[in-house]
């Protein structure tokens, strides 16, 4: 065998093993995505999502089983299958939220809500939540379209939440 055989034979062998090395990195990338994707607040992971229909009926969330109003959004968050939910007042200030580093997010909707905005273009939907006279702003954002009648049980649910922790 010559030497042109033993490169040719060199390089198959470097293409087979790269090829491999690139498949094998994209599989693990995939359950990295996959696994970020069922990722829940408090850093706990869903073994499997809630088909949308099979969403648990207004009454079922227990808030003496939260020990803050997060965990109280945490479980709302779960029960309409939200990516992340946060409460904030009319004028942007933070009340709670699903997700760390909010308050921008807060003062930016509060605002489109004050302009009589109820979606954006990033699938965020608002709602007005009346609570003792005020109005917060509620900033969900579905995993899919919540219905009018799930929107006012997730409205219902927020105020039973504000009820108890403020």
């Amino acid at each position: 065998m010559d030497s042109t055989g033993i490169i040719q034979i060199f390089l198959v062998i470097m293409t087979v093993t790269v090829i491999a090395g690139f498949a094998g990195v994209l599989y693990y990338l995939s359950r990295i995505a996959q696994a970020l994707a069922k990722e829940i607040p408090g850093g706990a992971i869903e073994s499997q999502e809630r088909p949308a229909g099979n969403r648990e009926s207004p009454g079922d969330i227990d808030p003496r089983g939260a020990k803050s109003l997060e965990e109280n959004l945490g479980a709302i968050s779960r029960k309409y299958s939200l990516a992340s939910f946060t409460l904030a007042t009319a004028d942007g200030l933070l009340v709670g939220s699903t997700k760390t580093g909010s308050e921008g997010e807060a003062a930016r909707y509060s605002h489109l809500y004050a302009r009589g905005e109820r979606q954006d273009g990033t699938g965020a939907e608002l709602l007005g939540i009346p609570y003792r006279g005020e109005t917060l702003v509620g900033i969900a954002r579905p995993k899919e379209h919540l219905s009018a009648e799930l929107m006012n049980a997730l409205e219902q649910d927020t105020r039973d939440a504000l009820q108890r922790w403020v």
